[in-house]
């Protein structure tokens, strides 16, 4: 532990001085290559032109700009991984949140038809023209002067016209001098599974492809004349995500396929592209429209496919937002990231993609060889082409990751280009690449310390450790409360190295606790986090949990609690999906030789300084009895509190302790400026049953029991394998978001691993999601009044995670009711208590 006569503005819990973060890459060693070859590493200054070669042979990762979801990666995630569409758009888009939106129809230029005429026939349900009339079967829309345009129809169902057609007699003139011209059937439909009733374009190739919605002849800005397709949102996701990804992939990777409509749908609506245009058909994201055909009488090729469709309509509406703006999200997205995606200036953070690794992705890794001559045409000025120097990489992954900076060499000097350069020019994958011979593809993490005074890259010493077991529900236990005791501080290298812990890396924490110890209490706090993010914690060896322990915010000091299982040596592992200071407080450990068994009770408020005292000072302790008032019993060692911090005049963090022994260096809550935080805390008490709080800033405090710990009590502690109880956002027990004061309930005892019957209490991870407005949760057993508390503070379009451990009623059920408006996520995080 840290001395507690250090100076108090070190404090984990106190809000530094806000760090000045330059740009994040990490840069390697400088090192000219030869083609086909490996050659001493030599720097930049000191490069020597070698003999022209023939060929450059390269290994690389991925397919595309890397940037946002990996389409391979999400199939891997869905199939391999057992992920849902949310946990894979949570992954990929960590910067973000989930939303909805309420926009019907989009607008998308068709690039095939630039400067041309727009020429639209209807098979079986005629055209109309809007403020013009109709109906007719065939319209022709031409540009006759800049920005107006002339408007031709017949009676019968004619063969496309060529763009230098006269239109002959059957054709009749109806409208001229129109500044744009909107087709669309005579009546809508959009939706209809017959491709005869759409519109269809006559395209300059011949092929006349069909479209949902209407077809719009206009001008841009600059006086451009375009056609535009004007489509409900959900009918033009059809096409699009049938062909951003395969229909084979469902049902094993249906969720795949519902996280591409997310982005997809997110990414269209984000574009605001054209003044005229929303979006575009070709280099935007590819949408082909229902179905094309050569010529009117032609056999239909259609895009849409059933398999799809279903999982299109299972996200309708649900969007990527930006927390900070409320915007939507500009979710990019690439066939394949190669294992890690790309940083970017976007909200989302790169992060390690083991979805990619997925059998049957041929763009995972790659080979190429390319001629010199080829390459030597691209930059003429650097004469017969010698080789490459890799100047600088992104830092993630093999070979030190993308390439971002490099030069091409030759006998007549060398260009600086970036790796996005070569890569266009070259036609190559990706922007991820190594000379072969110069880089090798690693078959397992890099494990060990780094070298004392090297760069540190990647995860280098932060390595999950490989997942050799299943986790499993542990034994019955008991509490053994301590005075908190900090495990991990990355800014201090306590525990672990003075760096941040780097996006999709993982800490590995062994705890000091007895040899038989199932589980440990702890708070983990996120400091200076880079994005809006998460931190899980579970047992080492196992498959990683998708439940998370802390929402972090961007620049804020962010906490949450946890009950943790340790693997079978003791550890557990600290995961996060975005680059943050992480610290790590233990409040105690469960054994089955540990002294207290838990009493869980009706939660109960001991001290509101709103209703007693008034807000209190900077650095005020409150002493509490867990004892009164139908607490904790005579011989009660720790109590089960959740602390509410209120309203602070300047950010400030909260410590719980038994007040019979000195304040620790730990925090049990942090709070921003003005805001309002509620967390979890197993602690000891005092031997007279007191738990001491402390205050760092000047703010409102409250304070609730929810149980106690002590050889009188009566139920055990089991932790469970992690499995989810209900998702609003999936449909899962509840449909749709909770409503302001709109109660609801769910069973529990008899979910997952959680008995019917004989559960008394259960401790879960409560995470509201993408809040409407500002709001508290709270969860009691359905029998019982609804208490006048709170278990979960939550802000608008902000994530915020809670542990709350309260009891069930009879029937094993909660009752749940919100002030506010959000989804709800519910996760058996760590575990229950029953009477044996």
């Amino acid at each position: 532990m840290l001395k507690a006569t250090r100076a108090m503005a070190d404090q984990v819990c106190m809000t530094r001085l806000r760090r000045s973060f330059g740009a994040l890459v990490v840069l390697a060693a400088a090192g000219v290559v030869t083609a086909g070859a490996a050659v001493p590493v030599l720097t930049p200054a000191s490069i020597v032109h070698a003999e022209p070669v023939t060929t450059l042979e390269l290994d690389g990762h991925g397919y595309g700009h890397g940037v946002g979801l990996s389409q391979w990666g999400a199939y891997g995630y869905a199939a391999n991984y057992g992920w849902t569409a949310t946990q894979i758009l949570d992954h990929y888009y960590g910067g973000t949140v989930s939303g909805t939106t309420d926009v019907a129809t989009i607008t998308v230029r068709l690039m095939a038809l630039d400067d041309q005429q727009t020429a639209v026939v209807g098979d079986l349900v005629p055209l109309v023209v809007d403020g013009v009339g109709g109906p007719w079967p065939s319209v022709v829309v031409r540009e006759m002067a800049p920005g107006s345009y002339t408007v031709w129809a017949r009676a019968d169902l004619a063969p496309c016209p060529a763009a230098s057609d006269p239109l002959n007699p059957g054709w009749t003139q109806v409208a001229s001098g129109l500044t744009a011209v909107t087709v669309r059937p005579q009546v809508d439909t959009s939706a209809s599974s017959e491709i005869r009733n759409l519109a269809a374009v006559c395209e300059p190739s011949g092929r006349v492809r069909s479209y949902r919605g209407a077809i719009r002849a206009i001008n841009g800005t600059a006086g451009e004349n375009r056609t535009v397709n004007e489509v409900p949102l959900e009918q033009y996701l059809r096409p699009v995500v049938a062909n951003e990804m395969s229909a084979s992939w469902a049902p094993a990777g249906s969720a795949a396929l519902q996280a591409q409509a997310v982005a997809a749908r997110s990414y269209g609506l984000a574009e605001n592209r054209y003044s005229y245009a929303k979006t575009c058909d070709l280099v935007c994201q590819y949408y082909p429209g229902v179905a094309w055909r050569q010529g009117i009488g032609g056999i239909y090729n259609r895009y849409e496919q059933p398999a799809v469709d279903v999982n299109v309509q299972a996200t309708a509406g649900i969007v990527r937002r930006v927390p900070s703006t409320g915007a939507i999200a500009y979710t990019m997205f690439s066939a394949s990231s190669g294992g890690w995606t790309a940083a970017t200036t976007l909200p989302f953070p790169a992060v390690e993609d083991l979805g990619d690794a997925t059998a049957g992705n041929p763009n995972h890794t790659w080979q190429t060889t390319l001629a010199a001559s080829a390459i030597a045409a691209k930059w003429p000025t650097i004469g017969s082409f010698t080789g490459i120097t890799i100047t600088a990489r992104s830092g993630q992954g093999d070979w030190g990751g993308r390439v971002t900076t490099m030069s091409v060499d030759g006998t007549g000097g060398s260009v600086a280009i970036s790796g996005d350069a070569f890569r266009s020019a070259m036609g190559l994958k990706s922007n991820w690449f190594s000379v072969r011979g110069t880089g090798s593809t690693p078959t397992a993490p890099v494990t060990g310390a780094p070298t004392p005074g090297a760069p540190v890259t990647g995860c280098t010493g932060r390595e999950a450790p490989p997942a050799t077991g299943v986790a499993a529900d542990s034994p019955a236990a008991r509490f053994q409360p301590i005075v908190p005791v900090r495990l991990i501080d990355t800014r201090e290298g306590l525990g672990t190295d003075a760096r941040q812990l780097t996006l999709g890396c993982t800490l590995v924490v062994r705890p000091t606790v007895p040899p038989n110890t199932t589980a440990v209490a702890v708070n983990i706090v996120t400091v200076e986090s880079r994005a809006q993010g998460y931190i899980t914690a579970y047992p080492c060896g196992v498959g990683r949990t998708f439940t998370s322990a802390v929402q972090s915010q961007v620049g804020q000091v962010v906490s949450g609690s946890a009950i943790v299982p340790l693997s079978a040596d003791g550890s557990f592992c600290v995961f996060s999906n975005i680059t943050t200071d992480v610290v790590v407080d233990m409040t105690g450990s469960f054994a089955p030789t540990a002294p207290a068994r838990y009493e869980p009770i009706q939660t109960k408020r001991l001290f509101d300084s709103r209703t007693s005292t008034g807000q209190l000072a900077a650095g005020t302790t409150v002493r509490v009895d867990t004892r009164g008032l139908g607490g904790g019993a005579p011989d009660s060692t720790g109590a089960s509190l959740s602390v509410h911090a209120l309203d602070p005049v300047y950010p400030g963090f909260v410590t719980v302790w038994p007040c019979d022994e000195p304040r620790p260096w730990a925090s049990s809550a942090n709070v921003n400026l003005g805001g309002e935080v509620t967390n979890y805390a197993d602690i000891a008490v005092s031997a007279s049953g007191e738990a001491c709080i402390f205050i760092s800033a000047p703010m409102d405090l409250a304070i609730d029991q929810n149980g106690w710990y002590g050889p009188s009590a009566t139920t055990d502690f089991h932790a469970v394998t992690p499995f989810r109880i209900a998702d609003t956002r999936e449909g899962q027990a509840w449909s749709g978001p909770f409503a302001r004061n709109v109660g609801r309930q769910i069973v529990v005892a008899g979910s997952g691993s959680v008995p019917a019957g004989v559960a008394r209490s259960v401790a879960a991870q409560f995470t509201a999601v993408d809040g409407t407005r500002a709001g508290y949760l709270t969860v009691h057993p359905c029998l019982n009044p609804v208490p006048d508390l709170s278990m979960l503070r939550y802000v608008p379009r902000t994530n915020v995670a809670v542990l709350v451990n309260t009891m069930l009623d009879a029937s094993g059920r909660w009752c749940l009711v919100t002030n506010g408006s959000a989804d709800l996520v519910v996760d058996a995080a760590t575990g229950y208590r029953w009477h044996p």
